[in-house]
């Protein structure tokens, strides 16, 4: 039999325990937050009908979709009817009947308008929500970037209030001050105030998307870049001398925002989307966000296209590695369901990004398994002591193994130690006949024998 090679499928990755031990212990601090500010968990199918997904992420978004065949034999007449009718012309249209009407999630935006327009009538209103779910997409894979991942999103539905936004402004600092990151900042723009930058500096409609591009690429290329960028565009100088001025402030939020002012005091959408700033930066003060993890940033753009209002994205100050979080205020998203707008705003977690740099920061020390505690076998004659001891500290709390079978004590303490399991519980025929247990801190390579009635309650103590 042929052998096969025992290699994942591109952009997916195994995770072995101490993988997951790190992963997990985020997840649960995620959770932790997350309910602490009042955020209620929800999941969503992995599957959605195509109609849900398509038009929501640009035509980027849509080409990479996951999308799902027909099956049986729709799958075997659609195959047929291409080959018959196609002639060899491979068409979009002939294709496409080789695909159902569903998809795998893309996101977890979109599938969530979903459920808030078909549950409207279950939900108490402002709605706090928090999932975390894998989604797929049909991405070129790369550092930091999969086809198969973990999205984390927090979204707040029915309010109008930039108390929400400053609080997503709160999370992302709360979340990674507890990850143990100290090089971070969350950057802040808003969309409204974007088109009003483009109105004011007279870019054509049909260059609009092209521009911000080019202003998106400022932490990449630096402000010269851009400005080439503009002048290939054929702006003329006078609207890329403006787009550069406006992009190129710096300063404090109070400090841009006042400069800005009278760049805009002719558009009614960028004054309020200044109004609006200042408000989320008051607010994320007043929730105790420190100085230096919010920043106002002229050149966030954020790339899908359904922000209305405040735009977020967190990101590390001394390494480039992509943004860890994004998001922003999205006001008319859910209206595409309901027929009728919802205010939303909301922030998603780059997991696996975040797992990578904790990872190669080494910013947390993460044990390398869950269990706590290996008790030792010397002979059948001890298996019934050993279990009994094994029952006592799972009673206790206390995550333990039992070794599978008799063989030597250096054997099974090296396997503990392979292992990375914390505490070693030996249990011989002498220490039964004394009525005691000897305690084997592995982490110290020291060792005590303490009473078989006080075992369970020595070896809490010792993995504190």
């Amino acid at each position: 039999m042929a052998r096969i090679a025992p290699v994942n499928a591109k952009g997916t990755r195994d995770f072995l325990p101490r993988d997951l031990v790190r992963r997990n212990r985020v997840f649960s601090l995620l959770r932790e937050t997350f309910e602490h500010h009042g955020y209620e968990p929800i999941e969503t199918p992995s599957v959605e009908n195509t109609n849900v997904l398509e038009g929501k992420y640009g035509e980027e978004g849509d080409r990479l979709l996951f999308r799902i065949l027909k099956r049986g034999e729709s799958l075997e007449k659609a195959a047929r009817m291409l080959l018959a009718e196609a002639d060899g012309d491979h068409s979009a249209a002939a294709l496409s009947r080789l695909f159902s009407d569903e998809a795998l999630r893309y996101d977890l935006t979109v599938p969530f308008a979903r459920v808030i327009a078909a549950h409207q009538n279950d939900i108490v209103f402002p709605f706090r929500r928090y999932q975390m779910q894998p989604v797929w997409r049909a991405d070129r894979p790369q550092r930091g970037r999969y086809r198969e991942f973990y999205q984390c999103d927090v979204d707040c539905v029915g309010s109008r209030s930039m108390t929400v936004d400053a609080e997503m402004v709160a999370i992302y600092c709360e979340v990674f001050t507890r990850l143990g990151y100290t090089n971070f900042v969350t950057r802040v723009n808003h969309r409204g105030l974007l088109n009003s930058l483009m109105a004011v500096s007279a870019v054509p409609e049909d260059k609009r998307v092209a521009t911000m591009t080019a202003m998106d690429k400022l932490d990449k290329i630096g402000l010269d870049g851009v400005r080439e960028e503009l002048v290939k565009l054929a702006l003329g100088d006078a609207s890329v001398d403006q787009l550069i001025e406006m992009i190129g402030l710096s300063g404090t939020p109070q400090a841009m925002l006042a400069a800005l002012r009278p760049m805009v005091a002719d558009s009614t959408e960028g004054v309020e989307a200044l109004d609006e700033l200042a408000e989320v930066f008051e607010y994320a003060a007043a929730m105790g966000v420190p100085t230096e993890r919010v920043s106002f940033d002229m050149s966030l753009v954020r790339g899908l296209s359904y922000y209305t209002g405040p735009i977020f994205e967190t990101v590390l100050t001394d390494m480039q590695f992509g943004s860890l979080g994004g998001g922003g205020r999205y006001d008319r998203l859910i209206g595409q369901f309901t027929g009728r707008d919802l205010p939303c705003v909301g922030i998603s977690f780059g997991l696996e990004r975040i797992f990578d740099t904790l990872s190669e920061q080494d910013a947390n020390e993460e044990p390398a398994t869950t269990t706590q505690a290996l008790v030792t076998l010397f002979s059948r004659e001890t298996f019934a002591h050993a279990f009994a001891l094994a029952r006592d500290l799972r009673a206790a709390g206390i995550c333990t193994e039992v070794y599978t079978e008799p063989k030597k004590l250096s054997t099974q303490l090296t396997f503990a130690k392979n292992k990375g399991i914390p505490l070693a519980v030996i249990l011989g025929p002498e220490e039964i006949a004394a009525g005691a247990v000897v305690l084997r801190d592995m982490r110290t390579s020291t060792q005590r024998a303490v009473p078989s009635a006080d075992a369970a309650a020595q070896a809490q103590a010792l993995l504190r």
